[in-house]
């Protein structure tokens, strides 16, 4: 008899030692994400965006539970409760199938509440294990959400009154909103930064009006970490009626084949350029990547080559069609403009930093200088460089040299800006009016920033 009790005890003990070891809370994992549905736009299809452990809730957008457990999942309990502890949600659910991954939409609550409401929610999930003497092990995961139903709120400050194919306008502007998540703005198919100015909840913004974009629109939008999107047009006067140069060349007057005259044209500097645009613009973006809040800010006109009227080499926008007899085999554009040089200085102009500073194919020596707003300047064709990447340069400084290279014969200075990396007409950072009227929006806004203070 006693034998039997001693092995009614170590077997006791045992299934004790066993169930102490497979009693293991927390196995399981519950997560969070937020799904919203982008509306399709003339390039882009429909789309789901999911945001993992989302912090605001708008109630309109789906927000999916996950529950994963490797010994399949036997029930989940939701709770929900206020900062006052009322509980605005409870439910248990037996989960009849034994799945090892389960999705549910998390529950809204039963009672209507107000904006910034936080909601505290717990979610205990159970697992068909044979921990806790058969009745599984549980998991627990709590999450809060605040609820934001409401959008944020986007204000014009100043702004250019007009903006001219291929050029440039600026915008100032305030968007009130306590969980903002993003605000950019979008020309029609492109993306811009906008960049903090002056103090919270004001940006500032230079739009380009991209050559090789026909049509122009420019919309502000700000977006809360709800998904709450707000979106305020920006209107421009739009100045189209502007010349720019196009050259047709008939290739078959060089070469007899037509094989010939497309194998010659990969060597072109044009074409070569286009592939170290892509380059170029990767720079910017990196560059653009950290940026600071720009307070005080004035522009000076341009003046790369210091003198009144320089001579023009090619001229910006000037378009090159190369035909065979009547086939058109290639299209370029020039995106800057290339000023005759005698071995002249290249100055900056500005105060800025130089991003890059170095040898780049086809454009030969080349400084690259961020001036603030996501404004760059390009100075290519030169015969030495003067600076080093990471320079800060002041308005008075000699970038290099202009000089000849193997593209290009001529002593010249390939001048070219951009804004966020789209080209625009650098004429107009060389106008003097044009200088001063982004400056007029810039002190504009700044002196309606501090009466709202």
């Amino acid at each position: 008899m006693l034998r039997w009790i001693i092995m009614a005890l170590l077997i006791g003990c045992g299934y004790l030692s066993y169930n102490y070891w497979i009693s293991k809370d927390n196995q399981g994992r519950i997560s969070l994400a937020m799904k919203v549905i982008k509306a399709s736009g003339k390039r882009t299809p429909m789309q789901d965006v999911i945001i993992e452990n989302p912090t605001h809730w708008n109630l309109q957008h789906r927000m999916v539970v996950t529950l994963e457990s490797p010994s399949k999942i036997r029930s989940y309990h939701v709770k929900v409760s206020t900062n006052d502890h009322l509980v605005v949600y409870e439910k248990k659910q037996i989960v009849l199938d034994e799945p090892s991954r389960l999705n549910f939409d998390l529950p809204k609550p039963s009672i209507q509440l107000g904006d910034q409401t936080l909601l505290h929610y717990e979610i205990t999930m159970r697992d068909w294990s044979n921990a806790n003497f058969f009745s599984g092990n549980t998991s627990t995961t709590k999450f809060d959400l605040t609820l934001d139903t409401t959008a944020p709120t986007i204000q014009t400050i100043a702004q250019s009154p007009s903006i001219t194919y291929g050029g440039s306008a600026l915008v100032v502007f305030k968007v009130d909103e306590e969980s903002l998540d993003a605000v950019w703005i979008h020309n029609g198919s492109q993306d811009f930064k906008a960049f903090p100015f002056t103090k919270d909840k004001y940006y500032a913004s230079i739009l380009p009006w991209s050559l090789q974009q026909r049509a122009f629109s420019a919309t502000i939008i700000a977006r809360d970490k709800a998904y709450n999107t707000k979106t305020l047009p920006i209107s421009f006067t739009q100045i189209t009626k502007i010349p720019y140069i196009e050259h047709k060349i008939d290739m078959a007057k060089k070469y007899p084949r037509e094989a010939e005259a497309i194998a010659s044209l990969n060597t072109y500097p044009d074409f070569e350029r286009a592939n170290m645009r892509t380059n170029i613009q990767e720079i910017i973006k990196q560059d653009l990547a950290n940026f600071p809040t720009y307070d005080a800010f004035r522009f000076k006109t341009f003046n790369p080559l210091g003198v009144g009227k320089p001579r023009i080499l090619i001229a910006f926008g000037t378009k090159r069609r190369y035909f065979f007899k009547r086939n058109l085999l290639r299209e370029s554009l020039h995106l800057g403009v290339d000023f005759f040089g005698k071995r002249s200085k290249i100055i900056a102009s500005n105060e800025g930093r130089v991003v890059l500073a170095e040898e780049m194919q086809s454009y030969g020596k080349s400084v690259l200088i961020s001036y603030g707003l996501g404004l760059h300047a390009l100075y290519g064709g030169l015969s030495s460089l003067l600076v080093r990447k990471a320079d800060s340069v002041e308005p008075t400084s000699v970038l290099g040299i202009s000089g000849k290279s193997f593209m290009n014969k001529v002593d010249h200075v390939h001048f070219e800006v951009l804004v966020q990396g789209v080209s625009v007409r650098p004429h107009e950072w060389m106008d003097t009016l044009f200088i001063q009227r982004l400056n007029d929006v810039l002190h504009q806004a700044q002196r309606r920033i501090q009466e709202q203070r």
